[in-house]
């Protein structure tokens, strides 16, 4: 039986380098809040390390770039950008620049999020966030936690980042997605959730209602690649998540991700990395 995946959560990650910076972060079973996670960014994420956040994420980036994937989506971030994330989303940090600095929320409660959200703030957007997240973090201090408003606040906050986003999109219809482009993008968020255990053509043209031919297409207009090439590499991310955490042995990550053996897993990830994974993991 394999062990469980130690991801990037509110309650597997180790906020101890804040714990005495009580004017910068806050961290409860509930929540967490960093107001500049800047100077301490090494201690959460490497560059060239894929993460799976299990909990929703509110990020706005108060300084310098970065470059991020988002569930096989890169993305540039910059000074201004706000960006909400749902649960389970993968991400890797392609590079960033020594300035780089971002206000994070970690929040755990059950609110529906359709899909991530990257945008750029206008300066009176980006004041409107702040004084929300102002509120949100006067109110999370208070004793008893009063969970109940500290969820309406988050709800509030994301409903903000959703209504910016539709104004936008209404702003410059020509940026709104077509029908292949959202099929796509339904189609990554599929692979990102199932790749573990379904890694064929008619599994996901089946999930949205298509034909594999019409799938296969589809991707390949859109995407310039595959739809294998797209479900090999979204397996790969989540086998590199799980061969962070040493207590999983080989044999069990093969288990995890339904290889039929270590062999075959081994084989897999050879191919497409042009490492074996105990190569990958002693890197």
């Amino acid at each position: 039986m394999a062990k469980v995946i130690n991801d990037f959560s509110l309650g597997m990650t180790d906020f101890s380098s804040l714990e005495q910076l009580p004017d910068l972060a806050i961290v409860n079973e509930h929540i967490g809040m960093v107001l500049n996670i800047g100077p301490y960014r090494n201690n959460f994420i490497q560059v060239g390390q894929p993460y799976r956040f299990v909990e929703g994420r509110i990020l706005m980036v108060t300084g310098g770039t970065a470059d991020f994937e988002l569930n096989m989506e890169q993305q540039h971030l910059e000074k201004g950008c706000i960006v909400l994330l749902m649960p389970e989303t993968m991400m890797e940090l392609l590079s960033c620049s020594d300035d780089f600095s971002l206000l994070g929320i970690i929040y755990k409660e059950d609110i529906p999020i359709t899909r991530n959200i990257v945008l750029g703030a206008t300066q009176g957007e980006w004041r409107e966030m702040l004084r929300l997240i102002n509120s949100l973090w006067d109110i999370v201090h208070h004793t008893p936690f009063r969970r109940e408003t500290v969820r309406q606040l988050i709800a509030a906050i994301i409903s903000n980042i959703q209504d910016i986003n539709r104004i936008e999109e209404e702003r410059h219809p020509a940026a709104k997605q077509s029908r292949q482009e959202q099929l796509f993008r339904q189609f990554k968020k599929l692979i990102n959730e199932h790749c573990t255990i379904e890694r064929t053509i008619p599994f996901y043209a089946g999930r949205l209602a298509i034909t594999p031919h019409y799938l296969s297409t589809l991707v390949s207009s859109v995407s310039g690649h595959s739809v294998m090439y797209w479900i090999n590499r979204a397996t790969i991310l989540q086998a590199k998540v799980l061969l962070r955490n040493k207590d999983n042995m080989i044999y069990e990550i093969a288990d995890l991700l339904h290889f039929p053996n270590q062999s075959a897993f081994g084989s897999f990830f050879k191919r497409e990395t042009g490492m074996t994974p105990g190569e990958y993991r002693n890197e």
